[in-house]
């Protein structure tokens, strides 16, 4: 018969124990295991909170050369003038920074760097909101705050309002002259990480401003990149009460917009987001008579373009509302008749800049737009603050 093994005798020498060292680190390796598992447990159960003192705008199409960072740039310097009170955070959610150089003056040459030292941008703030998760003492450390990863424009350009804030990305920094040699647009802030940790960053971004102890009111802009959806654009989304989407009068662009609406409805499946589109708004059209016809003004327009124009973007609202049965929630705002819903009309637009608009890309605060393009930014602004006024957010 076989007989059961018996163990050795004599028993290991001491000295083939594991030492308290290494007991103490196979405990924090696992420790650290354990902390990261329930770091994305949390963050897939990361669930969007409406505050009242905070709002949160994206500016988000997944095509380029649309006017997102231009519009974002105008209605934040509008919306920051029209109330002092009022604090509007600029997030540069681009790996190219250009909102950021808007802010600080002097075009493609603004020196970013300063903000980046002063680690006022989001990574840093994403680093921080990890930190403290990953950490056995999570519950002793006191809040992530948002304002600590925060600029005042204003100490960086004196004319700017006073109330106006940027946070930038540490990826803009390294894609820019001043970066990081050989770094490129693959750098991209927040690359690895997945869609339910971005999520967690994104709440508390919100938590951090909706709970501001000295209760201020918050309006946040979010500028994103055109035809990349890397981390810092899917943060963008998270974060949202509502998107706006900037077009051409292309129908060309609604396969985008297909894109970027599946993977918002994605986020909603997963609970990771409660965005939906607020605002399409038409940008750089060229005037055709200075009073809209009745039929521009279905468009939301102040203005009248031409026939063909016009048609196509008849056509381009056509393909939205075709859109709309694929994305009912997404674009629960374009009800009624030619998208005029319960928030107001789901369509806008803003006439052709010319010179001065790039007059005032050089000098932002000092130098003037047009009367008649300042009033289109105007109106422009004013349905944003409407549409923010009246945006609630929905749980699931």
């Amino acid at each position: 018969r076989l007989r059961r093994p018996c163990a050795p005798w004599p028993p290991a020498p001491l000295s083939a124990m594991p030492t308290q060292t290494e007991l103490l680190g196979a405990f924090l390796a696992l420790a650290v295991t354990l902390a990261l598992l329930l770091l994305r447990h949390a963050a897939r159960r990361a669930r969007a909170r409406r505050y009242d003192r905070l709002k949160v705008l994206t500016f988000a199409n997944h095509k380029g050369g649309v006017g997102k960072t231009t519009t974002a740039f105008f209605v934040a310097r509008e919306l920051a003038a029209q109330d002092a009170e009022r604090q509007v955070l600029v997030v540069d959610c681009s790996i190219y920074g250009d909102i950021t150089r808007l802010l600080l003056g002097g075009g493609d040459e603004a020196d970013t760097t300063p903000l980046v030292a002063a680690h006022k941008t989001l990574e840093d703030f994403a680093d921080a909101v990890h930190a403290r998760e990953t950490a056995w003492t999570r519950r002793l450390r006191p809040a992530v705050k948002a304002g600590d990863y925060v600029a005042r424009v204003a100490d960086y350009r004196p004319t700017a309002p006073k109330n106006l804030h940027v946070m930038t990305s540490r990826a803009q920094w390294l894609n820019g002259p001043g970066g990081a040699p050989g770094a490129g647009p693959a750098e991209h802030g927040l690359e690895d990480a997945e869609d339910g940790p971005i999520s967690f960053v994104a709440q508390a971004l919100r938590a951090s401003l909706g709970g501001d102890e000295a209760h201020k009111e918050w309006v946040v802009l979010c500028d994103t990149d055109g035809g990349l959806l890397h981390g810092l654009t899917k943060l963008a989304l998270c974060a949202a009460d509502s998107v706006v989407v900037p077009a051409n009068a292309d129908t060309a662009d609604t396969r985008r917009l297909r894109v970027m609406l599946r993977y918002m409805e994605g986020l909603r499946q997963g609970g990771l987001s409660t965005a939906t589109v607020g605002l399409v708004f038409f940008n750089g059209l060229q005037v055709k008579a200075s009073g809209p016809s009745p039929d521009c003004r279905a468009l939301g327009l102040a203005f009248t373009v031409s026939e063909d124009v016009r048609r196509e973007m008849e056509r381009l609202r056509a393909c939205l509302e075709a859109l709309r049965t694929d994305f009912p929630e997404l674009l629960e705002g374009m009800q009624g008749e030619r998208g005029q819903g319960p928030e107001g009309e789901f369509f806008a637009g803003v006439r052709h800049g010319g010179v001065t608009m790039q007059r005032v890309k050089d000098a932002p605060f000092e130098a003037r737009l047009s009367d008649a393009v300042a009033g289109d930014f105007q109106d422009l602004s004013a349905r944003v603050s409407c549409l923010l006024a009246a945006r609630r957010l929905r749980f699931t």
